[in-house]
């Protein structure tokens, strides 16, 4: 359970970036924001969190397809509701308060902790791509302010273990492999602008792709094959996949 961020919880020194054991994840020669992703899944890191919540504000948290469906199940809804409800930029993104927080941050913490995103899963790590490949990640800059205490008495592997990233990764894979299939079909998706994206050309609840909305993806799905949606998740993936497939197959 999520606890209320407490600065007594621990008062050891906090192992910083430019500290002899991590001088190599960042790069020293340039700006502090300058990074390196060439973590590998054996390299020293551990990072604990002391639940104060400095991550959680000010943040564009990612949504892809099965990130949404957790969290949807979570809190007892449909991915379509999620959606309209919770994000915004084409239901891309997380929703944040007027303060900058989290639409998820409680006086308590994370309210969607054991469903919480990737990108939340791997803090402080960052990932550049998609899928495992261990050279993608890196160490990101904390908060001046954040009680996370990173160290060397682990591994990048068994934190990201420790995080249960393994479905998270699998699903962002599959996912990406199929959007980009799907790019190289719809030429005039290529030229489409992000900027204007991201200016509010989509409506609040706007999708950017029908195809990010797993439990309307597939009741329509199902209704042309005439069959019931299921209610296990990893079916509704497999189904939400095949349908996709089945619709690049036909372009």
């Amino acid at each position: 359970m999520a606890r209320s961020c407490d600065s007594s919880i621990d008062n050891r020194p906090r192992l910083s970036y430019d500290s002899a054991p991590l001088k190599t994840e960042v790069d020293q020669a340039g700006p502090a924001t300058a990074l390196v992703f060439n973590l590998k899944r054996d390299s020293p890191f551990s990072f604990k969190c002391q639940v104060c919540s400095v991550c959680c504000s000010n943040k564009a948290i990612r949504l892809g397809p099965y990130e949404a469906l957790r969290l949807a199940r979570s809190l007892k809804i449909s991915t379509t509701k999620l959606y309209r409800t919770y994000a915004e930029e084409g239901a891309t993104v997380l929703r944040n308060k007027p303060d900058g927080s989290c639409i998820f941050l409680n006086s308590r913490g994370c309210g969607v902790h054991p469903d919480r995103p990737l990108v939340c899963r791997l803090f402080p790590l960052g990932q550049l791509g998609h899928g495992q490949d261990s050279d993608k990640l890196g160490i990101m800059p904390l908060h001046p302010d954040c009680l996370g205490l990173v160290d060397t008495d682990g591994t990048v592997g068994s934190y990201l273990e420790s995080q249960g990233a393994g479905a998270y990764f699998q699903y962002d894979q599959v996912y990406s492999a199929i959007y980009k299939r799907i790019r190289e079909r719809l030429p005039c998706l290529q030229a489409a602008d992000p900027e204007e994206n991201r200016r509010g050309a989509f409506a609040p609840g706007g999708l950017l792709s029908p195809w990010l909305d797993i439990d309307a993806g597939v009741a329509a799905y199902g209704r042309r094959q005439k069959s019931e949606k299921p209610e296990n998740p990893d079916e509704l993936i497999r189904l939400h996949i095949q349908a996709m497939e089945d619709w690049i197959a036909g372009l």
